[in-house]
């Protein structure tokens, strides 16, 4: 399911606005530009992360405190009388509310803390036109040129100008943002060399995307190998899942 767009911003003449599709003269102006904002700053929040453990700590109800619990391969966490629930994607902010919500059904204020105590080593894909596509582990900050930079770099079928930032915002929402790295690299655009997080795919196309489905269909190909079990992760299949995409300047051209 496409999801219709929450925003007011104006689109590009013949863009789907109604899929979800946004644009705007920079990556800086994109998050003012719509209600529903695609979060372009570098990491203020510490997204949870498939290896990650944690600690969930009840205030008033000590015994149910669990420690240690391991953010399983599908994203999921087992927590005693709720059972399982996805973590996996969200900020442990969002996780203690969703839990608080659930436990408040069977508990008298349950106050509970949710604190990751280990991260995983990240993961970001990096796919299409490239020298070396595929899966790279990262400890440090790497941002969408350096990741291209570790998969060997642009083929010569590359569009620099239309990189493609694909991202999992929140429970249901894919993301891609157009980035021009072509700018990165001439230093006229270093703002548009966002840091990535957890499971990003940094995708080089080699046609430019110019509509919403185009997105999708980009996005849905890459559900598949080599990403099916992250994006399993995600719950995908089970959900209407909201595609938004981003077009930068560099797109019109």
């Amino acid at each position: 399911m496409l999801a219709a767009a929450l925003g007011c911003a104006s689109g590009p003449r013949g863009a789907d606005r109604s899929a979800g599709w946004y644009h705007a003269d920079s990556v800086a102006t994109f998050a003012s530009e719509t209600q529903t904002p695609f979060r372009i700053t570098p990491r203020s929040e510490y997204v949870i992360g498939v290896g990650d453990k944690m600690d969930v700590v009840f205030l008033f109800h000590s015994n149910l405190t669990t420690r240690g619990l391991l953010v399983r391969r599908d994203g999921r966490i087992s927590l005693p009388y709720v059972g399982d629930q996805m973590a996996a994607g969200i900020t442990p902010m969002t996780l203690d509310s969703v839990l608080t919500v659930r436990f408040a059904e069977i508990l008298r204020d349950p106050n509970i803390s949710v604190i990751v105590t280990q991260a995983a080593p990240q993961k970001i894909f990096v796919l299409g036109e490239v020298r070396l596509p595929g899966a790279y582990e990262v400890t440090d900050d790497v941002s969408v040129l350096q990741s291209v930079a570790l998969a060997g770099g642009f083929t010569n079928e590359a569009l620099p100008r239309h990189a493609v930032l694909i991202r999992r915002e929140g429970l249901s929402r894919i993301v891609g943002i157009e980035i021009d790295l072509q700018s990165v690299m001439d230093g006229s655009g270093m703002s548009n060399d966002i840091l990535l997080r957890n499971y990003d795919v940094v995708l080089m196309p080699r046609h430019p995307i110019y509509s919403a489905s185009d997105f999708i269909k980009a996005a849905t190909s890459i559900i598949g190998a080599p990403l099916d079990i992250v994006f399993k992760g995600w719950q995908i299949a089970n959900l209407s899942a909201s595609y938004e995409f981003f077009q930068n300047n560099a797109g019109q051209r």
